[in-house]
């Protein structure tokens, strides 16, 4: 069976993503070893506090001291504090990706990300706020991945096989955040909680080399590409001729077009739920559940395990029910987003009374992660078919404001909980993570669409389609 260089880039795209969430979720793992576990208040009621439970049983109590004494309103700042470089670094490296080519801005920002993950330790040592400042600039070189991969596909990607590449690059954040929650426990508890930087951090700095080798910005530059390939890419698209790096960004039409802010609403509601969860679900585990680290390691990668199966399986389906013609494009992408918002703010909001029982609350969450990357085929997809020659600019756009709930979430996670053990209080950010996955889905559920905007056609190509109307109009 012959490999394609789009497969490839496809792999070389999702590895990407994977460390980037390696490098990204660390810091949700290791706080806790950074921290310590607070001790609950054995006077209140069961309703209140779960009893100590130690790894699956009633061992001894699930305490322990850290390094920082650091408040649950520091350390959502530092958690947070990655989301304001990589929110404000979104359009501007979109920009960049779509004149320079999305293989040097992807790869260099990971190499200079595998660095300040390396270096994290010592600036934490230093400076909380010194640890902060690296977050934060970590967060701008890795703003680039999801523009720079969106706009990669307006080059790489067959139209009806847009889905399911764009899915399974997505799909390594999911892959990624599984194999952290399991890995990164074992290690804080046996090798230190600054090992998991080390490890994350040398793992990106291998991937960077293979990209520079597999990863080409268009299938004509790849040196290795089978022709027929390459032709069937260019026939398919049809805009062979085009050269993206010259393409002017219709920035009116793109800014005041419903059917992107319809992707950019949705994009963030899914994102709202899905932080939440990777940054406050190890946080829960231990704090609420009373599990140990490495316990707690174990069950939230199940989370993640299930969100790849979901991101993988429901992108290549959406693209199996367009080619077969089953269901219209829109209508899919319809489906998946109420599937992705609704059904997950269900589970989240259900989780918040099961009470101690981890099994329920557990079995909840792995739900509320899984069905939550149904919007990767939903509206995440939207911009490969609304402005395919602009979907890095448009994805670039989507995640900027989508990523704002990245820093805000563990805000108002510091301000609703004073008692990190209180189920009650939990209960209160999982209803506000509800609605806002409910609120967030209406607009791409009443005015998506899956047709190329005018203002989206390359300048180039209009012209080109006029010149071939005005000839035709001569020979007739």
């Amino acid at each position: 069976m012959k490999i394609l260089a789009r497969q490839i880039l496809a792999l070389m795209g999702s590895l990407g993503m994977m460390n980037l969430y390696f490098c990204r979720i660390n810091i949700s793992i290791a706080m806790v070893a950074m921290v310590g576990v607070s001790d609950n208040n054995d006077n209140d009621t069961l309703e209140v506090h779960c009893k100590d439970r130690g790894s699956a049983s009633d061992e001894s109590p699930v305490t322990s001291d850290g390094q920082f004494d650091w408040s649950p309103g520091k350390q959502g700042l530092l958690t947070g504090s990655y989301y304001y470089g990589y929110t404000a670094g979104q359009i501007p490296v979109a920009w960049l990706s779509s004149k320079l080519g999305f293989r040097k801005v992807f790869g260099f920002s990971m190499l200079i990300s595998s660095f300040l993950t390396l270096l994290f330790p010592v600036a934490a040592k230093a400076s909380f706020y010194l640890a902060v400042t690296a977050r934060i600039v970590l967060g701008v070189f890795h703003s680039v991945a999801f523009p720079a991969m969106a706009g990669a596909w307006g080059a790489w990607a067959p139209p009806l096989e847009r889905t399911k590449l764009n899915g399974f690059v997505q799909s390594g954040a999911s892959i990624g955040t599984f194999l952290i929650f399991t890995l990164a426990g074992y290690i804080a508890d046996n090798l230190g909680w600054e090992s998991v930087f080390y490890v994350t951090g040398s793992l990106t700095l291998v991937w960077v080399v293979f990209w520079f080798y597999l990863a080409y910005d268009t299938p004509r530059l790849h040196p290795r590409i089978d022709k027929e390939e390459m032709e069937y890419i260019e026939t398919s698209l049809g805009d062979g001729d085009i050269d993206r790096k010259k393409l002017a960004i219709p920035w009116v039409g793109l800014l005041t077009s419903l059917p992107v802010w319809g992707i950019v609403l949705g994009h963030t509601a899914s994102n709202w739920g899905n932080y939440t969860l990777n940054q406050q679900l190890a946080t829960y585990l231990t704090n609420v559940l009373r599990y140990s680290l490495s316990f707690t390691g174990l069950l939230a990668s199940l989370c993640y395990l299930f969100q790849w199966a979901v991101c993988v399986g429901a992108s290549w389906l959406t693209d199996l029910i367009r080619t077969k013609g089953i269901m219209s494009t829109i209508n899919i992408r319809k489906l998946n987003t109420w599937i992705g918002l609704w059904l997950t703010a269900a589970c989240t909001a259900i989780a918040g009374y099961a009470g101690c029982g981890g099994e329920l609350t557990v079995a909840l969450f792995v739900l509320s992660a899984g069905l939550n990357f149904f919007t990767v085929p939903g509206c995440k997809s939207g911009s490969l078919d609304i402005a395919p020659a602009y979907s890095g600019m448009v994805f670039g756009l989507s995640n900027t404001v989508a990523n704002i709930p990245g820093f805000v979430a563990p805000q108002l996670v510091g301000v609703l909980l004073t008692d990190l053990s209180s189920i009650i209080q939990w209960r209160t950010v999982f209803w506000v993570s509800a609605g806002v996955h409910l609120a967030g889905s209406l607009l791409y559920l009443l005015k998506g669409s899956a047709d190329e905007q005018k203002w989206a056609v390359p300048v180039q190509q209009k012209s080109a389609e006029g010149l071939e109307k005005q000839d035709t109009k001569i020979r007739v």
